[in-house]
This record gives structure tokens, sequence and C-alpha cells, in this order.
């Protein structure tokens, strides 16, 4: 008796251990968009940009969408590769660089010296489905500070539409959005 339950218990702890878990593979996305050359010489001195204050809601690895009014589900496969604030910090760093409009871009100590400073806040930051559509919404707001008082103030509310109705489309359209956005501030900074 003693020895058909052992035999019974080592048997039924090797087949449990055969059986293994179905793996599930995520997608992860990144924030990357870009800007162009915009000024041949840095008309403006320096600028100190600050880190985005992205919604909590949305600033997670979470990618979120709607598929109805005040409902929000995230993918189950689908992630993002870093915080959303991190990966718009780094693009809004590399875009203020890029456009060559001011001689000096300041990323992370803002006790050096600047004439700027640039604050940015998302306030909308998922995909949205609509009939047989789907959206990137993206609500952004840029205050562009001298001397610590805000000179301009320039918002965007963006519906981009997706090429597919799936997380992939959705990034692909939501960089569109955000490249659109800072161009338009890059030229709306240029101007001033």
């Amino acid at each position: 008796m003693k020895n058909s339950i052992l035999i019974l218990t080592i048997f039924l702890l090797f087949t449990g251990c055969t059986f293994k878990q179905q793996r599930i593979d995520i997608n992860h996305y990144s924030i990357d968009f870009k800007t162009q050359k915009i000024s041949q010489n840095a008309k403006l001195s320096s600028i100190f940009i600050e880190e985005p204050n992205v919604n909590r809601s949305f600033n997670l690895t979470s990618i979120y969408y709607n598929t109805k009014p005040y409902l929000f589900e995230e993918y189950a496969k689908n992630k993002w590769i870093n915080l959303p604030s991190n990966m718009i910090y780094n693009q809004l760093i590399d875009s203020f660089i890029a456009s060559n409009i001011f001689s000096n871009v300041i990323s992370k100590d803002s006790k050096i010296e600047h004439k700027y400073t640039l604050r940015t806040d998302i306030i909308k930051l998922y995909h949205e489905f609509k009939e047989d559509k789907s959206y990137a919404i993206l609500k952004i707001k840029f205050d562009l500070i001298e001397d610590k008082k805000i000179i301009k103030t320039i918002s965007f509310d963006k519906n981009v539409l997706c090429e597919t109705n799936d997380a992939y489309g959705f990034v692909k359209a939501l960089n569109k959005g955000l490249e659109e956005s800072t161009n338009s501030l890059l030229n709306t900074i240029i101007s001033i």
C-alpha cells in the first residue's frame, strides 16, 4: 500500500512538472519621431527642457484604448518599452538639438544658466475606436517660458487616423501626431 502511494505520488509529481505553461509574446513599442533642421545658425541662446508631465493615467508601460466613452482597457500583448514621459522627453531633446534654433539645449541640470524653458503637459495619450476606424488621441500643451514668465502657450488636440486598427497602427499614428506637434512648436518658436 505504501509503495503504491509512493509510486503514485512520484508519478503525479513528474507528470505535473512536464506540463509547460504557454508563453505569451509581448510586443514592446517606442515613441520615436523625427524633426528636421530649421535654422542654419542658432538664433536663440539656450533653452532648458523640463521632463514632460504626462497624465498619470497614461504614464505607464501599458497602452490604453477605448471602444466606449469613459471605458479604458489595456492591451494585453502590447506595451510601451519605457514610460511615455521618458520617451517623449528624449525625443524633444533630440528635436530641439536637430532644429538648431538654440545654441544650447539643456536637459538635466536647471541650475545651468538659460534664458528659455520649455514645459510640456501631455493630457491625453490613448487609442480610440469609432465605428470601423481608430484614432491616436493626443492632447498636448507646451509653455515657452522666458525669464520665469510664460511668453507663449501652444496647445494641440489631435485625433490622428490610424492606418490599421491595431496597436502598431496606433503607435505609428501617435508618432506622426507628436512629430507634427513638435515641428509646429519649433516653427512657432523660431518666429518669436
